[in-house]
């Protein structure tokens, strides 16, 4: 059976199972944050520029974004999920860092004036968007003339267990939607998708580079729990038929087992593109 999928009840969909899942999702964000050196690398944050930090979840990068820039820049953060949000808003003061906010915004239809900042970045955002396309044409009209943007998307589902061994058995059992459609995290990470989503968006000089993090998780039950509360991939599954569920978690413990390490633990590889681009 089919089903019928729309801008507005996708968009919904995401900002709900994000609000569900927040307040758990602590150990999928301390291994994103294994991205961070290579973005900022890629992105150059320099003193006393404006920054603004798309899908920022519960702060970052924006947080780390914050001590780049100094005490005469500024870092906003941008989420469609009101509880990241709030959790974002928390973290921050309790670091005592003043120099980042954070709002509730829709990627693709940011309430900021036309150039505003001098970078944006967006750190696994663009692949879980409802229009990816239209978040990039709303980055590059934020950026300022000479500014920057830089991003991160997932690579391949093959080359990135870390996630493809949940992803994986459900999309065995997923169904399309009515025109065929089936979206998976891996859209934008082949050679040269993103930077042609940025050029055709109007930026240049794209930049384009390829990275493996080790995510770690306290064994199979912990990276069962991390992924289940802590990702919609939670809420998704408990949508399914108690077979498919069942079958799907019977197959994601298989998947985990060449990922054991001598303690129980596992170590799983997760490749991510990074792209940076300049606005003319």
């Amino acid at each position: 059976m089919t089903w019928s999928y729309s801008d507005e009840s996708y968009k919904r969909y995401t900002r709900d199972t994000w609000n569900e899942s927040a307040a758990h999702y602590d150990p999928i964000l301390r291994n994103l944050d294994l991205a961070n050196p290579a973005l900022l690398e890629a992105a150059e944050p320099r003193g006393g520029e404006r920054v603004l930090d798309v899908a920022t979840g519960p702060g970052e990068p924006a947080m780390t974004l914050a001590s780049r820039v100094g005490p005469s820049g500024s870092v906003l953060g941008v989420d469609l999920s009101e509880r990241m949000v709030e959790i974002a808003r928390s973290s921050a003061k309790a670091r005592g860092l003043d120099r980042v906010r954070f709002e509730v915004m829709d990627a693709e239809d940011l309430g900021l004036p036309d150039a505003s900042f001098d970078l944006a970045v967006c750190r696994f955002g663009l692949q879980i968007v409802t229009s990816p396309e239209k978040a990039v044409a709303e980055l590059h009209r934020v950026v300022r003339p000479g500014g920057r943007v830089a991003a991160t998307v997932w690579g391949s589902g093959e080359r990135s267990p870390a996630l493809h061994a949940m992803v994986g058995p459900m999309l065995e059992h997923a169904e399309p939607d009515e025109t065929g459609y089936l979206p998976t995290p891996y859209e934008m990470g082949g050679p040269g998708e993103l930077a042609g989503m940025l050029h055709a968006a109007g930026f240049q000089r794209a930049r384009e580079s390829r990275h493996v993090m080790t995510q770690r998780f306290p064994g199979v039950e912990g990276y069962l729990r991390a992924m289940l509360e802590g990702t919609p991939l939670g809420h998704s599954l408990r949508e399914e038929d108690e077979d498919v569920q069942r079958a799907v978690i019977a197959k994601t413990r298989r998947n985990l087992e060449p990922w054991k390490e001598p303690d129980g633990s596992l170590a799983l590889p997760a490749e991510f593109v990074v792209v940076a681009a300049g606005r003319p």
